[in-house]
C-alpha cells in the first residue's frame, strides 16, 4: 500500500475503532466518507452488476437537482463524498452537483468513462484543488473491465472500450497540460472469468494512462445493497450466492505477476478489499472462512441511495435525508442497532465478498 493509501486506511481505522470499542450505544463519530448514489440508471449492462436487471423499475426514482443539493448541504463538511451510481454521468446535472459539493467537501467520482468528453474532462480538472486535503475533486475512478473486446463483452456494449481509452488519453493529456497532479486517476476493474487473464494488461493500461492507482475489485454477489430498497431487513444473515468462476489457475498466475509488477510501476496497485493472494483465491473458490474477517466500516462510512435514504452497507433504511438531519439518520436508532448487532457478531454471513470487510487472519479454534 502506498503512502496515500496507508494514510487514508489509518484515518479510516482511527475514525471507526474508537467508537467501535468504547461507545456501546452504537453511536459513531462524523463519517469519513459517504457514497452518494445519484442514480441507478446506467448506459452499460455489465454482466456482474446487480442493478441491471431491475433498472427499469428503479430508473424513475432519481431525486431532482435541488433535492440532491439539499442533501449535500446536510453532509458534514469533513466528510469525503463519492459520487457513484449507476453511472453518474447519465445525469445532465452531475457537473453542477459536483461543483456544488466541492465548495464545502472533498469529493471523488466513479464512472465507466464512456460519457466523458473534452468539455466534461476540462470541467473535472477545474474542480481539482492544488493539494489532496483541500476541498474539491480529489480522484476520478474509471471502470475498465478488460482490454478491447473483453471489456465490451463484460459491459455488453460494442465499442465501449475504444471510447473509454480515448477519454483516458484525453484526461492524461489535459491533466498534463493543466500542470495538475489532481484529480488522481484510478483504473478500476472487477476480477471475473472474462478478464482474469488480462489483469497484467490492465496494469499496462494504467501505466500508459499515467494513473495513480490500479484497483482490482473482488466480485461481490450480495444483492442486498446498492440502495435497492425492498430487500429483507435480515438479508445480512444470509450468505450471498456463490461466485461463478472457473479460472483458478489463471487467477493464481496473474496474482503472482501483479505482485512482481507492484515493485516496478510508479503507481499503487491495490485490491479491494485488502487481502493476501491466497485469500483472494479462496473467495473465487467459494472457500472463504467468514469468521476470519471483521468489519468496522459502519462506524466510518455511510451510503445514500438515489431516493435520499441513508443506509450502512446493506440497504437498511436508516432515514431519508430530505426529512431528517444527517446525524438523526447516521446516529439514529436503526443505524445504531445495526452497529450493535455487527459488533456483537463481529461479521455477518452475508458479508462475504464485500469490499469493506477486513481480513484478520486465520482464527484459532
Amino acid at each position: 500500500m502506498g503512502y496515500l493509501g496507508r494514510l487514508y486506511h489509518l484515518i479510516d481505522l482511527s475514525t471507526a475503532l474508537v467508537p467501535y470499542h468504547f461507545v456501546m450505544s452504537g453511536r459513531a463519530f462524523t463519517p469519513l466518507r459517504v457514497a452518494l448514489m445519484v442514480t441507478h440508471r446506467c448506459n452499460l449492462r455489465c454482466a456482474m452488476c446487480m442493478i441491471v436487471e431491475r433498472e427499469a423499475e428503479l430508473r424513475e426514482k432519481d431525486l431532482s437537482t435541488n433535492e440532491l443539493k439539499l442533501i449535500l448541504h446536510k453532509i458534514p463538511s469533513r466528510t469525503l463524498i463519492t459520487f457513484t451510481g449507476g453511472e453518474p454521468f447519465v445525469r445532465r446535472d452531475i457537473i453542477d452537483l459536483m461543483h456544488h459539493a466541492s465548495r464545502n467537501h472533498r469529493i471523488n467520482v466513479i464512472t465507466n468513462g464512456v460519457l466523458l468528453n473534452d468539455e466534461k474532462i476540462s470541467q473535472l480538472l477545474a474542480l481539482a484543488p492544488k493539494r489532496v486535503f483541500q476541498k474539491g475533486l480529489i480522484l476520478v475512478g474509471v471502470s475498465v473491465q478488460g482490454i478491447g473486446e473483453v471489456h465490451d463483452a463484460v459491459v455488453r456494449v460494442k465499442g465501449a472500450f475504444d471510447k473509454v481509452r480515448a477519454n483516458l488519453l484525453k484526461f492524461r493529456e489535459e491533466r498534463k497540460k493543466w500542470g495538475k497532479s489532481l484529480p488522481l486517476l484510478d483504473i478500476k476493474s472487477v476480477i471475473t472469468d472474462e478478464n482474469v487473464e488480462q489483469m497484467d494488461k490492465l496494469v499496462d493500461l494504467a501505466e500508459e494512462m499515467g494513473a495513480d492507482f490500479c484497483t482490482f475489485q473482488i466480485v461481490n454477489t450480495q444483492d442486498s445493497s446498492y440502495g435497492i430498497e425492498d430487500v429483507p431487513e435480515e438479508a445480512y444473515q444470509t450468505p450471498p450466492p456463490p461466485v461463478r468462476f472457473t479460472k483458478i489457475d489463471a487467477l493464481r498466475t496473474q496474482l503472482a505477476k501483479i505482485e512482481e509488477r507492484r515493485k516496478k510501476v510508479p503507481f499503487e496497485i491495490r485490491f479491494n478489499p485488502i487481502l493476501p493472494p491466497e485469500e483472494i483465491v479462496k473467495r473465487y473458490q467459494n472457500a472463504v472462512h467468514i469468521e476470519d474477517y471483521g468489519c468496522y466500516v459502519p462506524w466510518s462510512t455511510a451510503h445514500i441511495g438515489p431516493t435520499g435514504n441513508l443506509f450502512p452497507c446493506y440497504s437498511i433504511n436508516c432515514g431519508n435525508l430530505l426529512e431528517k438531519s444527517f446525524d438523526e439518520a447516521w446516529n439514529g436508532p436503526v443505524f445504531r442497532e445495526f452497529r450493535r448487532k455487527l459488533r456483537e457478531a463481529e461479521i455477518f454471513p452475508g458479508c462475504e465478498g464485500c469490499c469493506f470487510i477486513s481480513y484478520r487472519g486465520k482464527r484459532k479454534k
